[in-house]
């Protein structure tokens, strides 16, 4: 496990909440400070520590994804594991999606939204996958048997709903590295 992921599995969630949630409010505050500042004194429209706080803001949130969905699925027994791969490219496409999205689509022609609503719409897909991923993995972890949409339901809204959600799910997670942790360490 590498320290990234190490982080966000022994982080506390307030800690988690301060790193996502405040690098997107610093960046929010930033877009609002640009847009009300002069043209003057704005970077590249927006301001370059607007566009840096919202890159941090989206290795921070998905890094948690990856550490969340890496972890549980090394503690899930093998005849529950779900396939890793299409959460991982998922993770990746929604960055790479992000990228795209504000450098192009802010200045596209309306002719070409034909290509950006598809990709825009596959975008929205895999970023629901990573909360269902996720739930359903928890719950497999803590209960260790097959589970029904209506077990994982709350944990994917929790999820969805991130400010919230993470004062709930990360104690779980943290729980369950502990448990594992000392399971490995006794074995």
């Amino acid at each position: 496990m590498n320290l990234v992921t190490r982080f966000f599995l022994r982080a506390k969630h307030w800690q988690i909440f301060l790193l996502i949630f405040g690098t997107y409010c610093v960046g929010e505050i930033l877009a609002l400070n640009s847009v009300v500042a002069g043209p003057s004194e704005r970077v590249g429209g927006f301001g370059i520590l607007f566009w840096v706080s919202m890159v941090l803001f989206g290795f921070c949130f998905l890094a948690w994804f990856w550490a969340m969905g890496s972890f549980l699925d090394a503690i899930v027994r093998p005849e529950l594991k779900m396939k890793l791969g299409f959460f991982r490219f998922a993770l990746i496409y929604s960055v790479f999606y992000a990228f795209f999205f504000f450098r192009f689509v802010l200045s596209i022609h309306p002719a070409q939204l034909f290509l950006i609503v598809p990709l825009h719409l596959f975008a929205m897909f895999c970023i629901l996958y990573m909360f269902y991923f996720a739930s359903k993995y928890l719950v497999l972890a803590e209960k260790e048997k097959p589970v029904s949409f209506q077990d994982y339901a709350g944990p994917f809204f929790l999820l969805c709903f991130f400010p919230i959600g993470v004062w709930i799910i990360q104690p779980k997670i943290n729980r369950l590295y502990v448990e594992k942790c000392r399971v490995l360490a006794d074995s």
